[in-house]
């Protein structure tokens, strides 16, 4: 029991290159092997939302993907729902106005206080840590990333405001992983504190 307590504590994440064709492939391969089921008898479907989940005798682990570029992230727990999103940052000159139309007042004031080489990736993190946010709470980005409001903290983005769907922000947390550079992303859920174990398959 405290060996099946302690692994359903733990938040596991793999960061792997993402396949051009058939990544859900991996997808099923590593989640099969985290669970010890052969992967092409994982029941996966998908929520109103989209967002994919496991059926079965398995409905009580959650799992979530997200992939930029050649890279990918997935996210495997049991007993609460999971968001991870990753973004590779690339120069866009337009970012401010994104910022603009997406963010609150005090996240695009805190964005253009940060100094100009660092502006850039610190939008991205606030990107990916609304996304991992809306994914874990399985409402999509279409409920809006202004819902999750966020403050910066020791030059992490953390919880400040929830609105509608998303309920208190003190009830989340949110982790900024240890990525190599330039890629950026985070783990978010709504429950107790968990370990969390990071897998680089990229180097």
């Amino acid at each position: 029991m405290k060996a099946a307590h302690a692994t359903a504590m733990v938040i596991r994440c793999w960061l792997a290159p993402w396949p051009t064709r058939d990544g859900w492939d991996w997808v099923r391969a590593t989640l099969g092997a985290a669970l010890a089921v052969e992967p092409a008898a994982l029941l996966i479907a998908r929520d109103a939302h989209g967002k994919p989940r496991l059926g079965g005798s398995l409905c009580d682990w959650h799992f979530n993907l997200s992939h930029s570029g050649d890279r990918a992230l997935l996210a495997l727990t049991q007993g609460v729902a999971v968001g991870v999103d990753l973004e590779l940052p690339r120069p866009r000159q337009r970012f401010m106005a994104l910022a603009q139309r997406y963010f609150s007042a005090s996240e695009v004031a805190t964005l253009w206080a940060c100094p100009e080489p660092e502006r850039l990736r610190m939008f991205y993190a606030l990107w990916t840590a609304k996304e991992a946010v809306l994914k874990a709470a399985g409402v999509g980005i279409a409920h809006g990333l202004a819902r999750a409001a966020m403050r910066l903290d020791g030059g992490r983005w953390r919880p400040m405001r929830f609105g509608g769907a998303l309920g208190p922000a003190r009830a989340w947390h949110l982790e900024m992983l240890a990525l190599p550079p330039p890629q950026v992303g985070h783990l978010a859920w709504a429950g107790p504190m968990r370990q969390v174990h990071l897998f680089d398959f990229t180097v």
